[in-house]
């Protein structure tokens, strides 16, 4: 009886659990999701490149965080054995914000050399080559092992390529506006173009995956669920191209999606490597009932900058 017992109090205890996570998970998708849709398509336009720069710049802030911590941790030991996710320490948000400041140093220069946009960029590399001096002192002054400390400056400028770079990306990407389009339609064909495609991926896979993909990366990916996912980026970018009214030909929208839906599997995949180095299960605990920020974006980081690419090439 007391063994039956006991049964019946696990089962409810893990319900109970279950069920919390889940409201926390649709409770935090809700308010970013509304948050997301009032800056695109609500917000005054005065106020819209400052919003969505604020969003990025948190963003990368928060990524740019668990990516410090998470390549530090495991370059200092601390693997999933000790914890599932890889703890954050101050010198962790200190590395995030300095990713996230080259965002705001970017914007900042657009509008004080609007009229000399050959100098647009003398405030980002200078700030990006200061965090590279100031970060070299710190690292080599205080280790005891040259070569993880050169490990560690690596990943330090890796993340501004990794993380920063993208970011500028999706700004420039905000500021392409094609005649007929509704506002901010590129943003939301790339956002939903990408996360359909992860979408696809998940179902396709689930149903028909039999062949693994890359197994050591990830276990649970396909070769069946990676082509369903670029099926359904391919498609979505069709309609959504048709829906937004951009000047897309049929072919392009359909390349482009699928180069975006290819490049985000690839972000997925390389963001999964990281985890699976130190054995981690998330990158953090920054987003509540998700997990790490960075597992939620990490189809954008590769996904963006291709998206980028084609919209610049057909403006």
């Amino acid at each position: 009886m007391q063994t039956g017992q006991t049964g019946m109090d696990t089962f409810q205890i893990y319900k109970i659990g279950f069920l919390y996570m889940l409201k926390t998970r649709l409770l935090t998708a809700t308010i970013f999701s509304a948050l997301i849709v009032y800056v695109l398509s609500f917000s005054p336009e005065h106020l819209f490149p400052h919003l969505f720069v604020i969003i990025i710049t948190v963003a990368i802030f928060l990524s740019g965080t668990e990516f410090a911590a998470l390549r530090w941790n495991i370059m200092d030991g601390s693997i999933a054995v000790e914890q599932p996710r890889p703890k954050l320490k101050a010198k962790h948000f200190a590395i995030g914000f300095s990713y996230a400041f080259l965002i705001v140093s970017y914007y900042i220069s657009t509008y004080i050399f609007e009229k000399q946009p050959q100098k647009i960029l003398i405030i980002p590399i200078s700030w990006t080559f200061l965090c590279f001096f100031i970060s070299a002192i710190l690292i080599y002054r205080r280790a005891h092992d040259m070569h993880t400390a050169s490990n560690k400056l690596l990943n330090v400028i890796a993340g501004f390529i990794y993380l920063a770079l993208p970011a500028a990306c999706l700004l420039k990407l905000s500021m392409i506006q094609f005649d007929g389009s509704y506002r901010s339609a590129q943003l939301y064909f790339c956002l939903a173009t990408i996360l359909m495609g992860d979408t696809g991926a998940y179902f396709i896979g689930s149903r028909f995956g039999k062949h693994k993909l890359i197994p050591k990366v990830s276990p649970k990916k396909s070769i069946e669920g990676a082509i369903g996912g670029l099926l359904f980026s391919g498609l979505t970018a069709l309609v959504l191209s048709h829906f937004f009214n951009l000047p897309f030909p049929a072919w392009y929208a359909i390349l482009i999606g699928i180069c975006m839906g290819i490049a985000g599997q690839l972000g997925d995949l390389m963001e999964s490597a990281f985890k699976r180095a130190g054995g981690y299960k998330d990158s953090g605990n920054l987003l509540p009932g998700h997990g790490g920020f960075l597992d939620r974006i990490d189809s954008l980081i590769l996904g963006i900058p291709v998206a980028f690419l084609f919209f610049s090439l057909y403006k």
